[in-house]
């Protein structure tokens, strides 16, 4: 597998143009929905400022993206496959910190240990807590870990919309 930070120096100008190209262009989606949406909390409205892991599902990726397009004092973990540079793209832009490469069969364990050592100087953290393949809904244990390691509590979020479609793909995203 090409990993994002492993990209051969010939391909740099491409890898580079497709993924802060791409990137750019979810992070002004992302912002266009948020100043076109009404946007309504229910319960406490989560600041996502103080050290914790905050749990979303897969499918509510874009939701998140567009309820909270600006973060700060944030570490995600994330794939460390070529194609997710946008995303990663994306994280920077929206205020994410630091990036962790991993996920479930992909460095995985070093990353969680990275992303607990950053909830113990007082950030926080977001996770699809369904992990990078599923299956949907499914809780993976690295949010507990990363909670019970970081004496940091779980934050569970869940989004709704009143108009919206899905996406293929195993976690049928909400768009």
């Amino acid at each position: 597998m090409l990993r994002v930070d492993k990209i051969p120096w010939y391909m740099i100008p491409f890898f580079l143009l497709f993924g802060y190209g791409i990137g750019v262009f979810f992070f002004v989606y992302i912002w266009l929905m948020h100043l076109t949406c009404r946007i309504q909390f229910t319960g406490t409205n989560p600041a996502l400022n103080s050290s914790a892991v905050y749990c979303i599902w897969h499918e509510s990726l874009v939701l998140y993206f567009i309820a909270f397009p600006k973060v700060s004092k944030q570490v995600w973990m994330n794939h460390p496959a070529w194609y997710m540079k946008p995303v990663h793209v994306l994280l920077r832009l929206t205020g994410v910190e630091h990036i962790c490469l991993g996920s479930s069969g992909n460095s995985g364990k070093l990353a969680l240990q990275h992303v607990i050592e950053y909830l113990l100087k007082g950030y926080s953290t977001t996770v699809a807590c369904d992990g990078p393949a599923g299956p949907p809904k499914e809780l993976k244990p690295g949010v507990l870990l990363m909670s019970r390691d970081a004496k940091v509590p779980v934050i569970p979020l869940r989004f709704s919309c009143s108009r919206s479609f899905r996406i293929g793909g195993w976690d049928r995203k909400i768009i």
